[in-house]
């Protein structure tokens, strides 16, 4: 009687059993494979689709600006305004109201309003030829500053009254034309000094009456300020030449002792420039900065 063939070959039945475990590893191993790269159907959603898109918060709309500062016929300008073809226009009026002596660009924001002063603006910077003016347009607002004489003063208030309507006019068109004098104590302080009789001393106690306010606590002037501290240049300019005073700067609230000091001596600094800006002469004025914790207010003291 013969015995089964798969009993007459042990070892043989051996390896093919090996090879069937192997092909059928190989076989799961590819179905894994499979698996790993297609796509999952029930798994979740990937982070950024299921995400909802973040919300984008409003930009607050500014005002279109636009800054000119004359310098010896140089003219040179910035700002913002709210399209591309805005900042041309503009370009082209400035170029041919000044001749190609010009020099500056126009940021682009799809975030700024028009400007109500772009229609009329060539009108007005034809009236403004005096070196060292400078004029700001910002919304419904004009402010002039820089060193302006009283006739230039009024004539360009004039202009911008006649040409833009219902604007506010700031900076050194406040008090024009002596409005200023007949409420403000420096204002009259100062006009009650004799040009070539008051001395040192009585122009300084004129002086100490003038309130300079400045922005954000730092040392830049505020515009409204600027028209006393002109009749304040015209002062020392017609007193004595000799004279000399020590600006020292309003100063307190900065923080340490140190810190008060240097916001106190940046703003004299800052007074010194306006008032030289305004016809004062350079050599007359000293400045220094004073520490302490407690508010201080400007002070101009003779020096002899």
């Amino acid at each position: 009687m013969r015995t089964a063939r798969s009993n007459r070959h042990p070892a043989s039945r051996a390896r093919r059993g090996a090879l069937a475990a192997t092909a059928l590893l190989a076989a799961l191993a590819g179905l894994g494979a499979c698996n790993r790269n297609a796509p999952a159907t029930d798994a979740a959603p990937a982070a950024d689709a299921a995400a909802p898109a973040a919300a984008t918060a409003p930009v607050e709309p500014v005002e279109a600006k636009l800054g000119l500062a004359n310098n010896n016929g140089a003219i040179r300008y910035d700002g913002r305004v709210d399209s591309e073809a805005a900042r041309k226009a503009l370009g082209i009026a400035l170029a041919q109201a000044y001749s190609g002596q010009i020099a500056g660009d126009l940021e682009v924001a799809k975030a700024v309003k028009p400007a109500p002063w772009q229609e009329k603006l060539p009108q007005f910077v034809a009236a403004l030829t005096m070196s060292g003016v400078a004029v700001t347009f910002e919304g419904n607002s004009v402010e002039l500053s820089g060193q302006a004489s009283d006739a230039d003063r009024a004539l360009l208030l004039e202009k911008a009254k006649t040409l833009f309507p219902g604007f506010r006019y700031g900076g050194l068109f406040e008090g024009v034309g002596g409005e200023a004098a007949s409420s403000d104590a420096a204002a009259q302080a100062l006009a009650a000094l004799v040009p070539g009789k008051s001395g040192a001393g009585e122009i300084a106690q004129a002086l100490n009456k003038v309130e300079v306010r400045f922005e954000d606590g730092g040392a830049r002037i505020a515009p409204a300020s600027l028209d006393i501290l002109s009749r304040a240049a015209k002062a020392i300019a017609a007193g004595p030449k000799d004279a000399r005073y020590e600006i020292v700067g309003p100063g307190g609230g900065a923080g340490q002792p140190a810190d008060n000091e240097i916001l106190s001596r940046q703003r004299a600094e800052a007074v010194k420039v306006q008032l030289i800006v305004a016809g004062a002469n350079p050599g007359a004025l000293d400045t220094r900065g004073e520490a302490g914790a407690t508010a201080t207010p400007l002070k101009f003291n003779p020096v002899k």
